[in-house]
């Protein structure tokens, strides 16, 4: 089984980054991006997609917000340039925390936690 994940972030830049990434993962099936945290809220309540990463901070609805509404129905990976946020997010309930600029292993380790959570067992290497 393979996962279905959507990335918000309103950096095109860090959105890019971090689709690319992802779709590298073997057990990712597909990746949907959202630039607007209005759009991708929209898009969730719809879609109820497997996971869900969202950058922390962002116009409009940010992580925070996110974890807020959705961090009990699906998993949640935050990211964030600021570190002392993790606290934060982990507390409203978010599986991962990666700190930007992160990295393919980073990001790889990150969706590995998330499909355990889903799937009760260890990805095999």
């Amino acid at each position: 089984m393979k996962l279905e994940l959507i990335i918000v972030d309103d950096s095109a830049l860090w959105l890019s980054l971090a689709e690319k990434l992802a779709k590298s993962h073997p057990l990712v099936r597909s990746v949907l991006t959202f630039e607007d945290s209005y759009d991708a809220w929209v898009h969730i309540q719809l879609a109820k997609p497997q996971v869900v990463m969202a950058d922390i901070e962002m116009p409009g609805m940010n992580g925070f917000s996110f974890l807020e509404m959705f961090g009990n129905r699906m998993p949640f990976i935050s990211s964030s340039t600021k570190q002392e946020f993790e606290v934060i997010a982990r507390e409203l309930g978010c599986v991962d925390f990666i700190s930007k600029p992160f990295t393919k292993s980073e990001l790889h380790n990150s969706i590995d936690l998330v499909y355990n959570r889903i799937y009760g067992r260890k990805v095999s290497a």
